[in-house]
C-alpha cells in the first residue's frame, strides 16, 4: 500500500536533478568521508538497503511532523544510521534515487545524533529555497532551535546570577532537550537568556564527564541558598 503523503509535505519532482549531497556536517575531514561514502553508494560499491550490518534505517515522518513547517520535502525521507564508519564522520543529507536521505554516524553521542538527524531532515525541506549552503545550514538550524529548544523551556534552566554550570547539570540539560549542551547554550545566547560572559563560562562544562553529585541536605538553619551553593560549587 502506498504511503500517505503527510499534510505538511509538498510534492516535488526531483527526477531531473539526479543524486547529490544536499548538506554536509562537520569539518573538512568529515565532509571528505561523506563524499567518499556517497560516491561509493552511487557507484554501487556498497548498498544502503536492505537494513542490517551497514545501517539502521527508519523513516523521518515523525521529525517532519515535529518541525511543523510546510516545506517542499522529497517524498519518503529515510534516515540511515551508519555502522563501522570513521569516527570523524558526522553526517550529511542527500537526494538518492529521487528520495531524501539522512546519513549519520550510529556511534556518535545520542544527543548529537538526534540533533544532526533533525537538522539534516529539515535541510531536505529547505534546499530548494536556499541555494547557498551557509544560508541553508543557518536556516535549518533556526527551525530546529524553534522546534527543539522553545524559549520558555530554555529559560527555565538559567538565571542571571548563575556564573557556573557543573558538569552533571550540563548533562541533565542536554539530555532534557536531547541535543548537545553547546547547542542549548547557543540558543540561550541568541534569545538573550544568558550573557556573553555566562556563555563563555558555561561552555567550559563537560557533560561527558558528569558524575553523580554528592548527597544534598539542609542544616537546621539552612536555606535554598545553601542548596544552590552545593549545586553550583563545581567541587
Amino acid at each position: 500500500m502506498p504511503r500517505k503523503q503527510p499534510k505538511n509535505q509538498l510534492l516535488l519532482d526531483y527526477s531531473v536533478r539526479g543524486n547529490r549531497i544536499v548538506l554536509h556536517l562537520g569539518q573538512v575531514e568529515s565532509q571528505r568521508i561523506a563524499g567518499q561514502l556517497f560516491e561509493g553508494l552511487v557507484n554501487g560499491d556498497w548498498m544502503i538497503e536492505p537494513a542490517g550490518e551497514v545501517a539502521d534505517i527508519s523513516y523521518a515522518q515523525d521529525i517532519v511532523h515535529q518541525i511543523g513547517h510546510k516545506l517542499p520535502y522529497p517524498e519518503g525521507i529515510k534516515i540511515a544510521q551508519l555502522h563501522n564508519v570513521d569516527p570523524l564522520f558526522k553526517g550529511f543529507s542527500a537526494i538518492y534515487h529521487q528520495k531524501g536521505w539522512v546519513f549519520v554516524n550510529a556511534a556518535s553521542d545520542i544527543n548529537e545524533r538526534n540533533y544532526h538527524i533533525h537538522l539534516l531532515t529539515v535541510s531536505l525541506g529547505l534546499h530548494t529555497i536556499y541555494a547557498n549552503t551557509a544560508s541553508l545550514a543557518a536556516r535549518s538550524e533556526q527551525l530546529i532551535f524553534e522546534a527543539l529548544l522553545p524559549f520558555d523551556e530554555v529559560e527555565s534552566f538559567f538565571r542571571n546570577d548563575i556564573s557556573k554550570i557543573p558538569d552533571f547539570l550540563a548533562s541533565d540539560i542536554a539530555n532534557f532537550f536531547k541535543v548537545p549542551f553547546p547547542m542549548v547554550l547557543k540558543r540561550a545566547l541568541l534569545l538573550k537568556i544568558i550573557t556573553d560572559d555566562q556563555y563563555r563560562s558555561f561552555m567550559t562544562a563537560n557533560p561527558g564527564t558528569a558524575a553523580k553529585p554528592r548527597e544534598l541536605f539542609f542544616s537546621k538553619d539552612g536555606s535554598i541558598d545553601d542548596l544552590e551553593a552545593q549545586l553550583f560549587s563545581g567541587d
